[in-house]
């Protein structure tokens, strides 16, 4: 409630400032894709801005194929103001980032005229074979949010005023370069590696999609021995890494030991071997 109450009220703010004539070089520009090693699609966003920028609202709709996972703003232009707020809705398919300098009694300064990034939308793919992502602009109501600038002035006589533009969106489709190229087409558990083993081992398995992953150690007696996963996780290939412990943290005997994957409707039992 209280984080729905602040976005509320700072949304009302942003939105009272008043709608001024857009000047030139006003411009929210979509970077290009980033597919990293986990699978997950960082997509920057940055601005172009004059001076004096106190205020920065953001609304965009995605395309299908993906879905939003989060919005971070370490290391960009806006890191050190107060509010960096995000309304996510995967069901609507709709990413909300709000962004003001100062909430607390420490005066936090205005943005400078420049260009740089000031946010980075992070994806996870539910259909491996998306070519791109589609972002347009959008209006979110209750509370109201779209994509506009908000820019505040004191003048030589104390008098304060602050001004609403609406920047330009460029680039609003991000190719997916070879997007699902390295993905893999089926479930499968992979012998683990070495085996052998004393003390660690590491277990690869391949999702074809994104699931919720169980992978399990079982001693001969069927007895848990060790839940190595149980989250969930992005479509691609994955090692997990046992050091021979159990869930207490103990060092398991030499002898037999299983592991089991369940993933979706994906189940698969491997054997190995710790030998000391």
């Amino acid at each position: 409630m209280k984080r729905f109450w602040t976005l509320t009220v700072v949304s009302a703010i942003l939105v009272l400032a008043v709608v001024a004539a857009a000047k030139t070089d006003q411009k929210v520009i979509i970077g290009d894709a980033v597919i990293g090693d986990d699978n997950l699609i960082r997509v920057p966003v940055s601005v172009t801005n004059g001076n004096d920028l106190v205020g920065i609202d953001l609304a965009f709709k995605y395309s299908a194929g993906v879905r939003i996972k989060e919005v971070t703003f370490e290391n960009t232009r806006v890191s050190y103001w107060d509010l960096k707020a995000t309304m996510l809705n995967p069901t609507n398919q709709t990413i909300v980032a709000m962004m003001v300098p100062q909430l607390t009694m420490t005066k936090k300064p205005a943005l400078a005229e420049g260009t740089g990034p000031i946010a980075e939308l992070v994806f996870e793919r539910t259909d491996p074979t998306v070519k791109e992502i589609k972002l347009e602009p959008t209006v979110v109501e209750d509370p109201h949010h779209s994509v506009f600038f908000v820019y505040a002035n004191t003048d030589a006589s104390g008098k304060y005023t602050q001004w609403r533009e609406d920047p330009e969106v460029l680039n609003g489709t991000v190719a997916l370069v070879a997007a699902g190229a390295n993905l893999p087409t089926k479930f499968a558990l992979d012998q683990n590696f070495p085996n052998p083993f004393n003390p660690t081992t590491q277990v690869s398995f391949a999702l074809p999609k994104n699931a919720h992953v169980q992978l399990t150690v079982f001693n001969v007696l069927g007895q848990t021995v060790k839940t190595l996963v149980d989250e969930d996780m992005a479509a691609g290939n994955h090692t997990v890494t046992w050091n021979g412990r159990n869930s207490d943290g103990e060092q398991v005997s030499s002898g037999i030991y299983f592991y089991r994957i369940s993933a979706g409707d994906f189940n698969a039992t491997k054997k190995m071997m710790m030998l000391k």
